[in-house]
Parts: C-alpha cells; sequence; structure tokens
C-alpha cells in the first residue's frame, strides 16, 4: 500500500465520494486491487484471485506482460505524448502489421484508423456505413454487445442500456442468434436445420415484413460478434452462410466486431476464420494493447475508406494516436504473432473443455457447457432446462468472497456472469496458461460450483 490508507478508509471514499453508475458496484465489496501478474491478482487484503476472465478479454497475453511493459517503458523514454495531427512510427508500423495480417486471410486490401476505446471504433464503424450507404438502420443479434454510449446502446441488445435515455429512433433491428442451447424459435439444434438464420434471410424476402423490398432496404450495415460476448456464445458453423449471402446480395455491409473474440482468443487471429466470412469492415479493441493504454481500430475495405471517400475530419478522438498506446499495440501484435497459438492452443483448450465437461457431469445444475480455443461458457438451468436466473451472477460473488484451496494455497477466484438471465459463466483464460494453471483453475472453479449447487439446492 503505496498511501498508507487502510481498507476501510478507501471503502468509505467508494461510498462518499464514487458513482456507481460502472460495472464496479454489481459486487457489494469490490475487489479494491493491489498488483497482478500473469493470471492471478492480489488485493489490499491479501487475497489471491485467479482470474479467468482476464478483464472481459483485455489481457489475452497475461497480467504484467513483460515484453509487451518493456515496449512501452522504451516508448515512455522516447515519444511518450504527441499531438494525433501528426505521424509516428509506432502507428504506421502498426497499422501495416494488421492491414496484412487481414490481407493474407482474406485477400482483401484495406485501411485502418485508430481511436481511444471499443465503443470509438463501432461508432467509427457506423460513420463509415453512413457515408457509403447513406443508410441511418442496422442490423444487430439478440444477445450482441457492441458498448454504451448513447449511439452504440442502440445497436447493443439489452434493453436496459437504453430504459433511462428516452427514443432510440435509430435503434437496431434485431435477429435472433443462433443460441442453440436456449433457442428462441424452441427448435432442437439436432433437427433444426439452422432455422433461425434461414428466418433472418426470409426477412428480406418481402417488403411487407417491413425491411426491404425487391430493390431496396433500409439496413446500411449488420453488426455481428462471431462468438457473442454476452454468454460467449458460440453458433454453429453454418449460421452464417444462411443470411450473409443473401444481405451481401442487397449492399448491406458486414462489419465484424472482433472487440472481445480476436488476438486469437477463438485460437486463430479472427474469429471470422472459423466462418468463412469475409467482413467488409472490422474492429478491435480490449487485447489489441494487452489492457495497457487503451487503443482501438477500425479497418475497412478500401473503396469504403480511401482518402477521396473518407476524408480528413471524418473520425477523430484526441488521444486516438497516442504513441503509448501505439506502441503497446505493436508491441502486442509482434509478441502474438511469435508465439504459433494456432499449434500450441488446441491442446490447453482441449484439456480446460474437457475439465468443463467433467464439471458437466458432476453437478445437475450445470446444463451446457461450450468452447471455442480459449473461449467457454458454461450454464445453469434446472432438471426441465429453465436458465436459472442469476445463478452465474451468484457463482461471481462466491469465487469473490469465499476462500478455495489448491495444493495448500488459499485462493479466490474472478468469474464473469453472462446469458440472457444470467444464468451463464463467461470464461477467458489468459493464451500463455500453462498446464498446471489449467489444472489449478479447473479445481478452484470445482468447489465454486460445488459451494453454489449447495446453496441453490438450499434454496
Amino acid at each position: 500500500m503505496l498511501n498508507n490508507v487502510s481498507v476501510e478508509r478507501l471503502r468509505e471514499i467508494d461510498q462518499k465520494y464514487l458513482s456507481w453508475g460502472d460495472t464496479v458496484h454489481y459486487q457489494e465489496r469490490p475487489i479494491i486491487a493491489d498488483h497482478c501478474h500473469g493470471e492471478l491478482i492480489h488485493d489490499l487484503e491479501g487475497n489471491t484471485y485467479i482470474d479467468t476472465q482476464m478483464w472481459h478479454s483485455s489481457c489475452n497475453f497475461g497480467y504484467r506482460n513483460p515484453t509487451i511493459e518493456q515496449a512501452c517503458r522504451k516508448q515512455f523514454e522516447k515519444l511518450p505524448q504527441i499531438s494525433g495531427d501528426f505521424l509516428h512510427e509506432e502507428k504506421l508500423l502498426l497499422a501495416e502489421k494488421v492491414c496484412q495480417a487481414i490481407y493474407e486471410r482474406t485477400g482483401i486490401k484495406g485501411r485502418i484508423s485508430f481511436n481511444v476505446s471499443g465503443t470509438l471504433v463501432v461508432e467509427d464503424a457506423l460513420k463509415i456505413v453512413r457515408q457509403n450507404t447513406g443508410r441511418n438502420r442496422v442490423a444487430t443479434m439478440m444477445g450482441g454487445y457492441h458498448g454504451r454510449s448513447l449511439t452504440v446502446s442502440g445497436l447493443s441488445s439489452s434493453h436496459r442500456y437504453r430504459q433511462y435515455y428516452g427514443e432510440f429512433a435509430d435503434r437496431a433491428i434485431m435477429f435472433p442468434f443462433a443460441k442453440c442451447d436456449q433457442c428462441f424459435y424452441d427448435k432442437n439444434r439436432e433437427d433444426c436445420g439452422l432455422y433461425c438464420g434461414k428466418m433472418i434471410a426470409r426477412s428480406l424476402e418481402s417488403d411487407f415484413y417491413g425491411i426491404s423490398s425487391h430493390d431496396s432496404n433500409e439496413i446500411g450495415a449488420i453488426f455481428l460478434e462471431m462468438c457473442q460476448g454476452r454468454g460467449y456464445t458460440i453458433p454453429p458453423k453454418g449460421f452464417y452462410d444462411e443470411f450473409v449471402p443473401e444481405m451481401r446480395r442487397r449492399g448491406i455491409l458486414i462489419v465484424d466486431d472482433e472487440i472481445q473474440v480476436g488476438m486469437y482468443r477463438t485460437g486463430k487471429l479472427f474469429a471470422f476464420e472459423h466462418y468463412g466470412v469475409v467482413p467488409d469492415i472490422i474492429t478491435l479493441s480490449k487485447s489489441f494493447t494487452n489492457g495497457l493504454n487503451p487503443l482501438s481500430m477500425v479497418w475497412a475495405r478500401e473503396e469504403l475508406v480511401s482518402p477521396s471517400v473518407f476524408t480528413p475530419g471524418h473520425a477523430h478522438s484526441n488521444f486516438a494516436n497516442h504513441p503509448l498506446g501505439t506502441s503497446a499495440a505493436l508491441a502486442t501484435w509482434d509478441y502474438m504473432m511469435e508465439q504459433d497459438y494456432e499449434n500450441t492452443l488446441p491442446e490447453k483448450a482441449k484439456r480446460y473443455l474437457a475439465g468443463l465437461k467433467k464439471l458437466k457431469d458432476k453437478y445437475a445444475c450445470i446444463h451446457h457447457v461450450d468452447g471455442l480455443g480459449m473461449l467457454f461458457n458454461i450454464s445453469f438451468a434446472d432438471a426441465m432446462g429453465k436458465p436459472i436466473e442469476n445463478a452465474g451472477k451468484y457463482a461471481v460473488t462466491l469465487a469473490q468472497d469465499e476462500d478455495y484451496f489448491y495444493a495448500g494455497q488459499r485462493l479466490r477466484m474472478v468469474l464473469n456472469s453472462g446469458g440472457y438471465w444470467n444464468e451463464s459463466l463467461k470464461l477467458a483464460p489468459y493464451l500463455d496458461i500453462t498446464y498446471q494453471e489449467i489444472d489449478r483453475t479447473l479445481s478452484v472453479l470445482d468447489q465454486v460450483i460445488a459451494n453454489l449447487h449447495k446453496k441453490l439446492e438450499n434454496k
């Protein structure tokens, strides 16, 4: 503790001076963090937490990654700040490397602009869509999350992000997502024929469905998370094939939000690689700098953002090109590309998912587990398959506030709830996790779920 202030004094300050409009106060007694490394967080009260969600997938490469930190230290001593009106080496090299990586995977040439947060590059993507299509309306998916600014709240699925702020005239058209364990249409995955995807395409067939006619439509783009961040929901591989071609035929742009699921989180650099979709626009943030000095980016096809179309001043934020951010992102990108994750992650992912499936067999309250790369989910339901509302949220509190043990060490755990009823847990371990750390995580998670199962039975 650097400032010699007691924990209870700090909690008094929290009670008196902080706005509680953020997500910190979902918990009755929030963690007051002191230091971190790898997948571990240590608080001011002497507790150690295994972080299974890594800051909502913002630190794919571990807390205090020495390679990335060292690059930031060097940048701080050389060019720690400069106006975004200038160029600098790190920004240019970063743009080149990202554009080349996308070209290698898609055969499409494009350009990049930078911003500060994920929400802001979604805003930038909206500008690109409107500039090129002249349409204000966009489509998204139920369960999707793209940010909470006033504009982007109209794209995010949850009504609670909008309920206090009046009417949203440009609110997105929302289609049911392929959440197969809780199908919107009450279909069975085994024989549904990807019905939900077919219905999206069908909604464009007649002008009496209210979206399009044979020669026009009012949707400029559809914003997709290939695997949804709200519950880390992983759709079947053929889902997008059912409606993306029809949208392309009608001039609807495909915007791929990779903010939570990019950067090898799903085992590939970009999640769209699993689904054969080539986007027109891609957004990245969160792990783009491994959580250091925020930076985000939007990539778009050359014809959408060529200098003759997207002219100077269309997109700007004062700190969008901050050299500490671009140096962190460049170091993160280089580090990531050197790790050979496509070959090293599959076996780790297999072990992690196998452990989750053992927990499903062990505890009746676990209804479903799934995974893609190092992206996993657990959902809780009763014997009839009905989601246990807030079970995930309850598990988060139990994991954070009570002690568990592994190899003689006292540990707690950071979990993240999700799903439409907070009935799920979202797991996004850091990508450099060792097999021993996987076993430790699964052991502590077993104890947390045992605790949850017991409390649910006693309710």
